[in-house]
């Protein structure tokens, strides 16, 4: 007896110590990785489970759910939105609206749900419905003056649209809508399908299958117009040592009409404007030009033409021989270059070149603060306005700087 007295004293003892123990780990453990409430960074959308087959759920797509958890400090660096859900059960539910709760999973414990922001959210179930339309092509903005749009082909001319039955039913037409504002010929491509109601706003929360079809446009010119390329004679030449690099035309294309198509359908392939003299322009030129039209002859639209023509300076080089001068020379200090000239070879628009002097070109060393010894240093230009320096030849030159000899006095 005294035995098994001994026995569960013994055991009482150990078990003690183990739950010590245990307490005394846990309280190490929450010291080492304690436990933090935080809202999650990441709002959640919703996903939806159990819903029956041949229904369709609307109203928590645009939800987002923001969830408070208090979790250890090594957990929380594991929270992602790939392992946290936010999920509602529709398990079992019928047509009809309802008020779901907001269940919160995650891939990783330990973690504690504090709050969840809805809790609860609205869901209407509806039978999910499809319908076939015809596609309704809707052209917008004008076609070029003097041009008509023919009847438009579709393919395919019907699709299928499906969601829920009650937003289905509101569905009136698809619309393709092609803009030809400006074209002058038949087009061909790819347009998104938008589906609309009776008062021709878009109904969203379906999907339209395709969801875009090919459409084809003919566009043909009514008779006595006709389009032709606008040309501009240019008098004279620039001045010397400049030339043209670039002739900018707006519009390119005009639109002539005339009530005899005849005398439109004899005009060559393009109409002139009235010439611009360019004689001795050493600038760019903008100008507005009238067209030069035959009898009987008008233009559809504004009947001016702007022009720019642009003018650069032609480049030239040159290389010439300069001495390097030197300033900031401490007193007592004599100085020999070597070498003592350098080449610059330069280059700029030739007007420049061709009048440049080779006094022109400033080639220096600035020797302030150095003492004597000997350096290589390489020399600083000056150059007219407009002038790049390519080349100097040799890039750095040698500097002996001595003290100066003293010169004996009698």
């Amino acid at each position: 007896m005294k035995q098994l007295r001994t026995l569960g004293g013994n055991i009482f003892s150990l078990l003690l110590a183990a739950i010590l123990a245990v307490a005394v780990w846990m309280n190490a453990v929450s010291t080492a990785d304690p436990d933090e409430t935080r809202i999650f960074s990441i709002p959640l959308s919703i996903e939806v489970v159990g819903l029956q087959e041949g229904l369709v759920a609307q109203g928590y797509d645009s939800v987002e759910v923001q969830v408070t958890f208090r979790a250890p400090r090594s957990v929380w660096d594991q929270l992602v939105p790939e392992n946290v859900h936010a999920r509602v059960d529709l398990s079992g539910k019928a047509e009809g609206d309802y008020s779901v709760p907001v269940h919160i999973q995650t891939d990783i414990s330990p973690v504690l749900v504090e709050s969840v922001e809805p809790a609860k959210v609205e869901i209407l179930i509806d039978r999910l419905a499809s319908r076939s339309l015809a596609v309704h092509v809707q052209l917008a903005g004008n076609l070029a003056p003097g041009f008509q749009a023919g009847t438009p082909t579709v393919s395919p001319e019907s699709v299928t649209v499906s969601g829920p039955e009650s937003v289905v039913d509101r569905i009136a037409q698809v619309v393709a809508t092609v803009d030809v504002e400006g074209m002058r010929s038949a087009m061909d491509q790819s347009v998104e399908l938008v589906p609309l109601d009776t008062e021709g706003t878009v109904v969203t929360g379906v999907a339209v299958d395709p969801a875009s079809v090919s459409i084809s446009v003919p566009v043909q010119q009514l008779g006595g117009y006709r389009d032709l390329v606008v040309k501009v004679p240019l008098l004279g030449a620039v001045r010397s040592g400049y030339r043209l690099t670039g002739l900018t035309i707006n519009p390119q294309v005009v639109t002539l009409y005339s009530d005899d198509p005849e005398v439109i359908r004899t005009l060559p392939g393009y109409v002139e404007t009235q010439p611009l003299d360019i004689s001795g322009a050493s600038a760019d030129i903008t100008k507005s030009l009238s067209l030069v039209l035959p009898a009987g002859v008008q233009v559809v639209g504004d009947p001016l033409i702007v022009v720019q023509v642009s003018i650069a300076a032609i480049e030239d080089s040159i290389t010439i021989s300069r001495p390097i001068r030197f300033q900031g020379l401490e007193p007592g200090l004599s100085v020999t270059l070597s070498p003592a000239f350098v080449d610059v070879i330069l280059s700029g628009p030739a007007p420049v070149i061709w009048s440049l002097k080779p006094a022109d070109i400033d080639v220096y060393l600035d020797l302030a603060g150095k003492g004597a010894g000997t350096y290589k240093l390489t020399p600083e230009v000056n150059l007219p306005a407009g002038l790049k320096l390519v080349i100097l030849s040799p890039e750095q030159v040698e500097v002996v700087i001595e003290k100066a000899a003293l010169v004996p006095t009698t």
